[in-house]
């Protein structure tokens, strides 16, 4: 018992030392002139036809935001009161992946691009970028982002059918992710091809997307253009997740 103990005091200890790491050395950097990306942009900014393909984000390992579906509590993506603690019992359960066959009373599903990171360290509030800048920038490329439209956080007005999130739960293997995706692009085609019909009256079916993918990400990918939703094949020939 005094070993676990101590190994979960120093697990707390590392964890907030590894979050403070990032915020000294924003603060120790030498600030640096941003570019104007409104300014670069704004001539394909303004431009809309339907001969453009989407953009779809998807994030490396961690970046996909793990929310309970029964009451909305934030297992991965937020170190605040309202996030659950993975050192605790309860939040290592919650966080952890069920093998086949095993039942939990509420299974996180991946909700959302961890754009942004909500941290409380030594009792203050601290919000650390993560994806939020590159959907930024391509925001002000043009590309609107369909999460940051509904929820509106950027008023994109009506457009916002050009740039979406592909969330996906990290813990699973890539060749389940991969499937995953496939479905996602499937339900996405369908959404912009009923926009292009009803903003130019074309009906168009080869829609093709624009993947920009981080890390894991792009192993997701791979997998994906590779394969489909196919599952792994062993060195027997056997299929199937193992």
């Amino acid at each position: 018992t005094i070993f676990l103990c101590e190994a979960k005091v120093r697990y707390r200890n590392q964890l907030r030392l590894l979050l403070l790491l990032p915020i000294v050395a924003a603060a120790c950097a030498k600030k640096v002139d941003q570019p104007d990306l409104a300014a670069l942009y704004s001539r394909s900014a303004q431009y809309h036809g339907p001969d453009r393909n989407p953009a779809v984000i998807i994030p490396g390992i961690l970046g996909s935001r793990l929310e309970t579906t029964e009451d909305d509590r934030i297992v991965w993506g937020a170190f605040t009161k309202r996030g659950v603690d993975p050192t605790t019992p309860e939040g290592a359960q919650l966080l952890s992946l069920p093998f086949d066959g095993q039942q939990k009373k509420q299974k996180p599903v991946a909700s959302e691009v961890l754009d942004t990171l909500k941290i409380d360290f030594l009792g203050l509030p601290i919000l650390s970028q993560a994806y939020a800048r590159i959907l930024q920038t391509l925001g002000a490329g043009g590309y609107r982002d369909q999460n940051l439209g509904r929820a509106g956080a950027i008023d994109y007005g009506e457009d916002h059918f050009t740039c979406f999130q592909f969330p996906y739960d990290w813990r699973k293997s890539n060749a389940e992710n991969a499937a995953a995706l496939k479905n996602f692009l499937e339900e996405k085609r369908e959404y912009v091809r009923e926009e292009i019909r009803e903003r130019y009256g074309i009906d168009k079916d080869d829609i093709k997307f624009d993947l920009i993918a981080h890390s894991m990400g792009g192993l997701v990918s791979r997998y994906f253009l590779r394969y489909g939703d196919q599952p792994p094949i062993d060195s027997y020939g056997a299929g199937g997740f193992r």
